[in-house]
C-alpha cells in the first residue's frame, strides 16, 4: 500500500516537472509577443497624427450676462444698513462677475463654493454657497428684507429649510437657508446657504 502511495507521488511529480518544462517556454515566447506588439503599436501611434481631443464641457457659461444690474433704493438700504457683516471677498474666492452688489454674503464664516454657471434655460448665472456661524433666524431676517421688495417674492418652508425667490433687476434670485450639516459641507458652523442667481 505504502508503496502504491509512493509511485503515485513521484508519478504525479514527474507530470508537474514536465508541464512546467513544456508549458513555460510557451508562457515566456508569448509574454516576448505581446511585448513585441504593444511597441508596434506604440509606434504606429507615435507616427500618425494627433486628434485635437473636445474640448471639456465645464459648465461655465457660454455668454456672460448681459443684463445690467440696478440696485432698487430698497434692496441697497438693507445692504447699507448690513455693510458691517457683508462679506468682502478680498481672497478673489466668488466667481467672475458675482452681483455682490446685488445679492452680498451676508455673515460668512466659510465659503464652500461659487461658480459661474449655465442655467436650465440657457441663461448665464451664479451658484454660490457658504457656512456661517450666525443663527438660521439671523441670516433670514437679512435676506427677508433683501428680496422684501421683489414684484414675485415668494418664501416657501420645507422641513428646516426656508427657500426665498424673487425677480429683480432682470435676474432670478433664489436663496436657501438652512442649519448646517457639516457632513454635508464639510465645514464647521451653524448655518448654510446656498444662493442661485440666474439671468431672465
Amino acid at each position: 500500500m505504502k508503496i502504491r502511495y509512493v509511485m503515485l507521488s513521484v508519478l504525479l511529480i514527474g507530470v508537474l516537472i514536465t508541464g512546467a518544462v513544456l508549458v513555460m517556454p510557451k508562457l515566456l515566447s508569448d509574454e516576448k509577443t505581446m511585448t513585441k506588439e504593444t511597441s508596434t503599436t506604440t509606434s504606429a501611434a507615435e507616427t500618425t497624427e494627433t486628434k485635437e481631443p473636445e474640448p471639456i464641457k465645464n459648465n461655465q457659461p457660454d455668454t456672460t450676462a448681459t443684463t445690467a444690474i440696478v440696485v432698487p433704493p430698497e434692496m441697497q438700504t438693507v445692504i447699507e444698513e448690513n455693510s458691517a457683516e457683508i462679506y468682502v471677498d478680498e481672497a478673489n474666492l466668488l466667481a467672475g462677475n458675482y452681483p455682490s452688489q446685488m445679492v452680498p454674503l451676508y455673515g460668512v464664516t466659510s465659503l464652500s463654493q461659487s461658480q459661474q454657471i449655465t442655467g436650465v434655460s440657457g441663461q448665464p448665472g451664479w451658484k454660490t454657497s457658504y457656512v456661517s456661524d450666525y443663527a438660521t433666524d439671523e441670516l433670514l431676517v437679512f435676506y427677508q428684507n433683501l428680496l422684501a421688495s421683489a414684484p414675485d417674492y415668494t418664501e416657501e418652508v420645507v422641513s428646516e429649510t426656508t427657500n426665498l425667490k424673487g425677480t429683480v433687476s432682470g435676474y432670478t434670485i433664489s436663496i436657501s437657508v438652512s442649519p448646517n450639516n457639516p457632513d454635508k459641507t464639510d465645514l464647521p458652523g451653524n448655518s448654510a446657504v446656498n444662493i442661485f442667481i440666474e439671468q431672465v
